[in-house]
This record gives structure tokens, sequence and C-alpha cells, in this order.
């Protein structure tokens, strides 16, 4: 358990005839003298075991009583072992009337605990099951223990070794926070939300080994003094158990209103840019942002260098985000902090932008010319080269590979070559085109042509109109007879599917073989570029892709699939 290093104590025992200075205490050490040593007033060493300690000081006899009727002494001799005993003064004692055998358990360790071992940010493991903070201030780390010790909630007042451990004398009863677990099953009202959507991810089984039967009802069936056990496989397979002791986590709390405004906010952005979110999608990226498996400090929630990732890969970017760093609630497996402000970040309102070359066919006349700006090449056709499929049927949608065409102009000479200057289009409710607007942010270009196309083609990237000072980004793509590029592969690339689809998933009930080349992004033209905020106001981007050929000398024609933009950074 003890990792860290501090300064250790100075430790001088003085005696009738002579004096040792000693650089640390061992826990196997004896005294002789029955009577009490202090050594710079910081420790007290004694030839008494911890039960004589105690019952020696009148002002300890509450404490003591509370041991001693809970059977902890026994015990102790039973397993004939060292400890350490967190004791108050009577002045300081609370009698409890509840959970008597969880408190008097939480003021004992089976670890035989120096001062100079102990280091802050350390946990002690209790006879309850769970473990006590140790927190030491700048004086602490120095050597000095009285007033710069704490256990949890209390600060250590005297420090006595005896024969069997160390009893540290504190100023109140040690408060065991609550589990990570116990904390959300007793969240209000104000956190319902948040509440629920933890709950709602597992559930709880009846433990009968450890439920106690106390009677029989009228049925004949017996009657348990019921113990539960809470299972959640959606933790469990992230190795994150809420009910486990030896957890160390960070969890981010949001209010039933900050979820709200979030949510308000996000839809206003999306009702601008033409897009929409289902809230269950939202929703469910607060719950998987909202765990890391860290505990942070709040300095490290408001000035880490890097965006911090949850134990679902999710990025909490603590530049943006707004929390409560201030008022954090210790936990006895973590740290809870409560969030002032969630701001969606764009990758998680867009998952992709994605559409298809053969939207010409929808175009009028004078769309086609202002929409698909060519220059030495001549529209053929829209085909579909692969008829329409799904690689699970009932689960995912049919997804066609149909192409736009064009040919080279055929009163050119070869190395002229072409442009071609496309705005990217969709199909509106009414069934008719308009300019597919970009939300702006950063993204990962791809697109998709046809396989043996054999032409180095240059893909420009403009805002608004094809101008020097509009150019976003610019890439030479080979499209020549491998896959990359063809329809929908683009397998080298991460994160390249439909929300929510897993290939391996497909094939391992019984899926199309070729379910890896399902509706991807295609191959990879840039791999990262911004798409500026032209008005200051968060509003959509006309685009423009320009595909600029130095010469038709290796081929006669292209076929176009699709262009898609993916928000970065990913999030899986």
């Amino acid at each position: 358990m003890i990792m860290k290093k501090i300064s250790q104590l100075t430790i001088v025992l003085l005696a009738a005839c002579f004096a040792v200075s000693c650089s640390e205490l061992k826990d196997d050490d004896h005294y002789s003298n029955s009577e009490t040593v202090v050594s710079n007033a910081e420790l007290k060493i004694v030839s008494e075991s911890v039960e004589q300690y105690l019952a020696n000081r009148s002002d300890l006899s509450s404490m003591n009583s509370l041991l001693q009727s809970q059977g902890i002494f026994t015990q102790l001799q039973t397993k004939g072992q060292l400890c350490t005993i967190l004791a108050v003064t009577n002045s300081h004692f609370t009698q409890p009337t509840e959970n008597v055998s969880y408190i008097t358990r939480s003021h004992v360790s089976d670890i035989s605990m120096s001062p100079a071992n102990l280091h802050d940010g350390d946990r002690m493991m209790m006879w309850h099951g769970k473990y006590v903070n140790v927190t030491i201030d700048e004086l602490g780390q120095k050597g000095n223990i009285i007033g710069h010790v704490m256990f949890n909630n209390a600060n250590v007042l005297e420090v006595v070794k005896t024969t069997n451990g160390y009893v540290y004398i504190i100023d109140q009863m040690i408060n065991t926070p609550t589990s990570l677990r116990d904390y959300i099953n007793e969240l209000g009202d104000d956190y319902s939300v948040f509440r629920d959507m933890v709950l709602a991810s597992g559930g709880r089984e009846f433990d009968r080994a450890n439920s106690k039967a106390i009677g029989i009802n009228e049925q004949g069936n017996t009657v348990y003094d019921s113990v539960f056990i809470y299972t959640n496989k959606f933790f469990d397979d992230q190795n994150f158990d809420m009910n486990s002791e030896s957890l160390t986590a960070t969890m981010l709390l949001f209010s039933n209103k900050v979820i709200e405004d979030a949510l308000d906010e996000a839809h206003d952005r999306l009702y601008r840019w033409g897009l929409e979110r289902s809230d269950s999608l939202l929703k469910d990226w607060i719950l998987k942002v909202a765990f890391f498996r860290k505990q942070y400090t709040p300095t490290e929630l408001q000035t880490a260098e890097e965006p911090l990732s949850s134990i679902f890969s999710k990025v909490w970017d603590t530049k943006v985000q707004k929390i409560d760093t201030q008022n954090g609630e210790s936990l006895s497996n973590g740290v809870v902090y409560k969030v002032n402000k969630l701001i969606l970040p764009h990758n998680v309102l867009i998952y992709r932008l994605k559409d298809y070359f053969y939207l010409y066919e929808y175009c009028s006349d004078e769309q086609k010319t202002q929409y698909f700006d060519a220059t030495n090449m001549t529209f053929k056709s829209c085909d579909t080269e692969v008829s329409a499929w799904t690689p699970l049927a009932g689960v995912w949608p049919l997804h066609e590979n149909r192409v736009l065409r064009y040919d080279k102009n055929a009163d050119i000479d070869d190395k002229e070559g072409f442009t071609l200057n496309f705005t990217p289009i969709r199909l509106n409710s009414e069934g008719t085109v308009e300019p597919f607007l970009i939300p702006p942010g950063t993204y990962r270009l791809a697109m998709g042509f046809v396989q043996y196309t054999d032409l180095t083609v240059k893909v420009r990237l403009y805002a608004n109109a094809i101008a020097a000072g509009n150019l976003i980004s610019e890439s030479e793509v080979v499209l020549g007879s491998n896959t990359a590029y063809h329809y929908d592969r683009g397998t080298t690339l991460p994160n390249r599917h439909p929300e929510g689809y897993d290939a391996s998933a497909v094939r391992a009930v019984g899926g199309n073989s070729k379910a890896d080349n399902y509706d991807t992004d295609g191959g990879m033209v840039t791999e990262e570029l911004t798409i500026p905020d032209l008005v200051g106001d968060n509003s959509p981007v006309r685009i423009i892709i320009q595909i600029d050929c130095s010469d038709w000398a290796t081929k006669t024609n292209i076929k176009l699939h699709h262009w898609c933009l993916r928000p970065l950074p990913f999030n899986v």
C-alpha cells in the first residue's frame, strides 16, 4: 500500500545512561521500560500492548469500552499480529447507535503503520473493509506529525508505539465515506437523470449465501434478512467495479439542470446546422465520459495539458468543461466532482458527414452546372456498380454502390487534364437537392472512387468559394489498382464504419463475409483539416471540393462514389 517517499522522522530515545538516535521506526522494535518516553513531542513509546495502553488511560475509557464490547482485542489476540488503532479521547468520542460494528472496525487496521511510513495520498485498509485516506501537509512531509497528518477527516494529536502496533490519537471519530456505488444509489432527485442512467446500466441480485434466514412466512417460504449484490457488465467489462475498495476513481457528477442545459444548447447548434441527434446518444456519451480510473486532484482537472480519457475512452477537455474543483467529495474508493457547465463536443454531436456524387441525377440543369462545375470532362452516366446489400438482413439497412461517371472531352489533348469543382449536396425532405453545409470544426476527409482508375489527382477543399484565401487543405491522391479508394473500402482507416456498427460482431452471428466493406468512410484524402467559423457564430459553411488532374493520359474516365468528413478527435 505504501508507495511514496517523504522525509524520515528522527526519533531520539532518552534513557537514564545513554541516548540512541534512530532514523525510522521498525515494527519489531521492543522496549523494556514500562514508562512512557516522549521524543520530540511527536512519539510516545511504551512497553505495553495496545490493549494494555488503552486500558491504562482514563481519557480513552470510552474508546476502550467500544473496542472491548465488539471483541476487537480478542480478535487481535487470535490473529496474533501487529495492528494500528485510531482512537479518540472521551471528549471527542461519539457513541455509535447504529452500525456499531462497522463504525468500531473503521478504527482498526491489520497494518502496523509507523509515522515514518505515512505518505500523503496513501490509503490504509481498516477492518470494516474500507480504506482511510492519509493526508499530510507540507510540514508533515518534513517529519512533523501532530496537527499535520490526517486520517480521512480526523487530525492526529498523539502517536504511541506499543509492543504490538501503533495507536494514533485523533480529534474525532473516523467518518468513512461511502463507496462509489453507494454514493450513486443515494443521489437525490436533483441528480436523478444521471443516477438512473448509471443504475439502468446494471442490475441487482439477491445474495443468498450472505443473507440470513429469519423465519418462515404464511406460504411456508423462508424469509431472509436480505443482502443484495450489484452486478454491472457495462462497467465490469472495463474492469471498473464501483463496489471495490481497491478502486481509485474519479467520477464527474451531472445534475439534472446541467444535463438539460447541455442538451438544449446541443439541439440549438444541431438545428442551426440542419442536423439531428437523439438524446439517448448524447446521454450515452455523458454516462461514458463520467468515470476515470485515476483519482484526479483539483489541480490536475484544471491544468491538464491533454484532455482526459475516461474508462470508455471518451475525451474530457478540461479547458472547455467547467467543474467545481473546490468542493470535491472524497469517497472510500474515489472522489466526486460536480460539473457546473457541460458543452457536448463537436464530435459527439456529429458522428460523420457523408454523401454521394450520384445525387447529380437529382439536380436541375442549373444545379448541375452550379454544383458540378466540370472542365474538360463530360457527364456520362450514374450507374449502380454494386446492387443494394446489407451485411445482416433486418438489422442494417441496404447500401448501394452507385457512382457518377465522367468521360474525357473528345476534343481536348490528354495533357490538358481536367478539373471538377464539386459543391457537396444532399437531398432534403422535399426530394430536391441543397448544399450540404458543414459545421465549423476539425475533420478527417475521406473519399470513394472506383478501383483501376489509374489517375493521380489533387484534392483541394475550399470554404465558401474558390479563392487563395479560402483554401483549407490540399492533398495528392493516387487512384491506382489497389482497393484503398474503391467504393467504401479504406481498410487502413480507423473508425470507418457507421455508428454502432461492428463488422466482427456481424460476421460472428452469420452476417456477410464482406462485412468490413459495408458503408465505410472510404480512403484517406486529408488526415486533418479545419472548417473555419466564417461568421463567428458557429454557422455551417458551404464548401467546395476541387478534384484536379494534370492529364488524361492514363485513363479516359473517372467514377466518383462519395465524400466523407468525420469529426476529430475520434470517440470510440
